[in-house]
C-alpha cells in the first residue's frame, strides 16, 4: 500500500469524536479499522511528549503505546501528514500545536486508536502576477506572452509565449527537463535553450510542445509533487530563481 492509497474515509467510518480545526485533524477510531496502517514501521512511547515527524504538534502521552507515520497524503491542495497512536491502555492524550495556538485532550479507549492528520504544505497557490524581474527578461529578449503559472515566491514562473522575434537553436530533443528542485515533463519531445542567465536567475525557452506538466521535489517529504499543467501554448518561457 502507497501512502496515496490510503482510505480515510474508509477509516474514519465509525470514529466516535473527531477535531478539526486550523490544519489539525484528529479522529478517535476502532481499533480494529486501522489493521492497514499498523504494518510499517513505528515509534514506542512511555509517558512522554512525542513531537510527530515533520510537524509542530506535540502529544502528551502519559501512558504507553506506539505510533505508526508519517504516512503522506493529499487532500485538496494539501500534503498532509497522517499518524496513527495506539495505546496500550486506555488514555488521555493531549494534542498541541502551540504555534497555532491549538490544544485539545482525547480519550482514547484500550479498543480504541488516535488518528491524527497534519497539514504540511500547500502545493498549489493562488493566483499570483509575475515579478518584475521576469518582465523585464521578456522585454530583454522581445518576447511577449501570458503567466501561465507561478508559485507564491515566483521561484519557478511560466509563460505562454504569444510573439518571439528571437531564433531559437535546435539540436537534440528532450521529453522531460530537471533543473533545482523541478522537473518539467513535456507531452512530446521538445527544444530547449538557456536564454538567460545572471548566475542565480536562469529562463529557458521550450519550442515545439504542446503541455508541459510541472513537478517539485520536497526534501522534507522525500517525494516528487505535481503542481500544475500548462498547455494552450508551442512555444514557453520557463524564469527559474532561488536556491541552485
Amino acid at each position: 500500500m502507497s501512502n496515496e492509497d490510503i482510505d480515510i474515509e474508509g477509516l474514519i467510518k465509525n470514529f466516535r469524536v473527531g477535531f478539526d480545526k486550523a490544519g489539525l485533524t484528529m479522529y478517535v477510531i476502532p481499533r480494529e479499522d486501522t489493521v492497514t496502517l499498523t504494518k510499517g514501521e513505528y515509534y514506542r512511547f512511555n509517558n512522554e511528549d512525542v513531537q510527530l515527524y515533520g510537524t509542530k504538534v506535540i502529544l502528551h502521552t502519559p501512558c504507553s503505546g506506539v505510533i505508526y507515520g508519517r504516512y503522506l497524503i493529499r487532500s485538496d491542495d494539501y500534503v498532509k501528514g497522517l499518524y496513527l497512536v495506539i495505546t496500550d491502555t486506555e488514555c488521555d492524550i493531549d494534542v498541541l500545536w502551540l504555534e497555532e495556538g491549538l490544544g485539545a485532550r482525547m480519550h482514547v479507549k484500550s479498543n480504541e486508536a488516535l488518528l491524527v492528520i497534519v497539514r504540511l504544505m500547500r502545493l498549489r497557490t493562488r493566483k499570483v502576477k509575475p515579478d518584475s524581474y521576469a518582465l523585464r527578461i521578456m522585454r530583454t529578449l522581445n518576447l511577449s506572452g501570458k503567466l501561465l503559472y507561478s508559485d507564491a515566491n515566483h521561484e519557478i514562473q511560466v509563460f505562454g509565449i504569444e510573439r518571439m522575434l528571437i531564433s531559437q537553436f535546435r539540436d537534440n530533443c528532450a521529453n522531460e527537463l530537471s533543473i533545482r528542485r523541478w522537473r518539467l515533463v513535456f507531452d512530446r519531445c521538445g527544444f530547449v535553450t538557456e536564454v538567460f542567465n545572471d548566475g542565480s536567475t536562469v529562463a529557458l525557452l521550450i519550442n515545439d510542445v504542446n503541455s508541459i506538466v510541472i513537478n517539485r521535489y520536497f526534501p522534507s517529504l522525500n517525494k516528487w509533487y505535481e503542481l500544475s499543467k500548462v498547455l494552450g501554448f508551442s512555444k514557453y518561457l520557463v524564469v527559474l530563481k532561488g536556491e541552485v
